[in-house]
């Protein structure tokens, strides 16, 4: 008995560990330097803000080169992108996390 329950304890903290695992690969992108991802869809814009001038529109599957990110004063994470066109995109417009 002593032993089952034992077990148990390890399983699930075996599952409460790997959980934890997953949540850092999809958090915003710490210290990375750069790195290409797909466009879904959406604009290369001059600034990170969406009210700023389209420099680019993008279409599903393109490839895009991003060399860094941040996050705005509305707490958006944008690229900055180098390929097909230099500017800004959203994170949801692309395949990197936001």
């Amino acid at each position: 008995m002593r032993f089952r329950m034992l077990a148990a304890a390890g399983v699930l903290a075996g599952a409460v560990m790997s959980a934890t695992a997953v949540a850092p690969a999809q958090a915003a992108p710490t210290g990375a330097t750069g790195g290409w991802a797909m466009s879904i869809g959406g604009p290369i814009r001059s600034c990170a803000a969406a009210g700023c001038g389209v420099v680019y529109q993008t279409s599903y599957g393109q490839d895009v080169y991003w060399d860094s990110s941040k996050v705005n004063s509305a707490g958006n994470r944008w690229y900055h992108v180098t390929s097909l066109a230099s500017g800004w995109i959203y994170c949801g417009n692309i395949s990197a996390p936001c």
